[in-house]
């Protein structure tokens, strides 16, 4: 049986339970497959996602959420309520680490799976004044 496995660029392997939990998954609707049939990974292995609780805040990592060489990182911080750090290369979302309540997580997450043009907002996209939810959900 052949499994196709297409590498993700927003996906990565960070040995989380929950990832063990998917991979488990995909490798049993793998093995009780026909030989004829072609099991495709599921949504979870398209983007890179995490959320937990640190003393006492949500934390949600999406993607590329951690800075490379080359790319451009956005932030907005407000002090004890949020912290959000946006990582975008060629003018598109990559990842993001939200930290709060935030409500951002379904946008950054559509930003990076469609990998929409936001270089005419650059920083701007932070700006707690433009609702973004509105703008690109």
């Amino acid at each position: 049986m052949y499994i196709p496995w297409k590498e993700c660029e927003n996906w990565k392997q960070m040995r989380l339970w929950t990832q063990a939990l998917q991979q488990g998954f995909y490798t049993a609707r793998s093995m009780t497959a026909s030989e004829d049939d072609l099991v495709e990974p599921d949504m979870s292995f398209e983007i890179f996602t995490h959320s937990t609780k640190l003393f006492g805040f949500k934390v949600i990592m999406l993607g590329r959420f951690q800075e490379w060489e080359g790319c451009e990182c956005y932030f907005r911080i407000t002090s004890g309520v949020e912290f959000i750090k946006l990582v975008v290369s060629n003018g598109r979302v990559q990842g993001a680490l939200l930290i709060g309540e935030t409500d951002l997580e379904e946008v950054m997450e559509n930003l990076i799976l469609n990998q929409m043009d936001i270089s005419q907002l650059g920083e701007h996209i932070l700006d707690p004044n433009i609702d973004i939810d509105d703008y690109f959900d």
